[in-house]
């Protein structure tokens, strides 16, 4: 909920109630006849009397000098569930009271109609009726930040009275309401991504997004589309390679399409990312995966070697053969990829996941002539 504030209406009140303290400081207060006209919130998108918790509300009326006690308690509720209000008796005349709209739930406070009770120092007592508003819910942390499928988390926020229900990416989620400032659910059993929680009440609903541990870390190196850790389609080709092009339509989007014609000048070729920064954390070669989604958009036959290069300039290798068509995913240990360009070459040790920092999409220039591949989102996951 938008709030805008009367400010101009709030300073005029202040003036008034000073300007009124002056004049009716000396005068005799027999007599009195205190009454409440209107109460007008700080919160102009709110009918008058009616308020959120701790916004300022002018209480305006008549013979309301030397109160003594302003105290809130809802329609319904008994009398020890009466909640007293703090206010600032300087900012007091015969014309208006200012104070904030209490809310304290372990002294009984609710939502809705509420009695507002005001007595002076003679025992002059008004009774008005005022309307707490619940304010929209907010969503604070996650606990555990990261949880797993089927593990329980908690949601701590504020304002989640009056609860509609919770969900998990659209669907309903089982829950248990533990206060009004926290909740507990059940991330829905098979949950491999994060999604947003909502929370609805009420007053309103909030959304906030939560991450899922699916026992990996995902290090996206480009999805084409503008994500990952190259996230530009900066990719350059060279040797005897033909076109690399971006076009949509694919698994997510855009993707890369690199061709060999034939050219077999240089007797290599291939495209690749630029080389910046290392890309995983994880060190263990047999727990680092590398994946990548591919087509051959019907070249059957064609032989794509991936490489992935680290920080001293090694190059190591793995090979895919399509004998289909179709987009598929490779998925391959990075303990799978052999040294020195070399598939074959498993016996020179494996590469260090955590000084890998580029990789390289190429063609065996033996395989179908000419040779086509498609490729997208390409990544590693480091298991934990």
């Amino acid at each position: 909920m938008k709030f805008k504030y009367k400010i101009n209406k709030i300073l005029s009140a202040v003036v008034v109630l000073m300007v009124s303290v002056l004049s009716y400081s000396c005068d005799d207060d027999s007599n009195l006849n205190p009454a409440i006209d209107v109460m007008v919130s700080e919160n102009s998108d709110l009918n008058t009397n009616s308020g959120m918790p701790e916004e300022l509300v002018v209480a305006e009326g008549s013979d309301l000098q030397n109160v003594k006690t302003v105290t809130f308690r809802g329609v319904n509720e008994a009398e020890e569930k009466t909640v007293e209000v703090v206010f600032n008796p300087v900012l007091n005349s015969n014309l208006a009271i200012m104070f904030n709209v209490p809310f304290d739930e372990t002294k009984g406070s609710v939502f809705g109609a509420n009695v507002v009770t005001i007595t002076n120092e003679d025992d002059d007592v008004i009774t008005y009726d005022f309307t707490i508003v619940q304010p929209e819910p907010t969503i604070g942390v996650f606990s555990p930040e990261r949880p797993k499928a089927n593990e329980t988390v908690n949601i701590s926020g504020e304002w989640f009275q009056n609860l509609v229900s919770v969900s998990f990416a659209g669907a309903p989620v089982e829950y248990t309401q533990i206060s009004s400032t926290e909740i507990s659910m059940v991330v829905p059993d098979g949950t491999k991504l994060g999604a947003d929680v909502t929370i609805e009440t009420a007053a309103g609903e909030v959304s906030a997004f939560l991450d899922i541990d699916i026992g990996y870390n995902l290090y996206l190196v480009a999805d084409f589309d503008g994500g990952g850790l190259r996230p530009n389609n900066n990719w350059v080709a060279y040797g005897d390679a033909g076109p690399l092009d971006y076009l949509t339509g694919g698994p997510t989007g855009t993707f890369a399409q690199f061709q060999w014609l034939g050219d077999t000048s240089n007797g290599y070729n291939g495209c690749q990312s630029d080389a910046t920064e290392t890309m995983v954390v994880e060190s263990d070669p047999e727990k680092v995966m590398f994946l990548i989604d591919v087509n051959c958009n019907g070249v059957i036959g064609t032989v794509a070697e991936f490489l992935i290069v680290d920080r001293d300039g090694g190059n190591w290798a793995f090979r895919h053969e399509f004998t289909e068509d179709g987009w598929h995913t490779i998925e391959a240990p990075v303990s799978a990829f052999g040294a020195n360009y070399d598939p074959g070459n498993q016996d020179s040790g494996d590469v260090d996941p955590t000084q890998i920092n580029q990789v390289k999409v190429t063609i065996a220039e033996w395989g179908a002539n000419p040779s086509l591949i498609q490729f997208d989102n390409i990544r590693f996951h480091g298991y934990y």
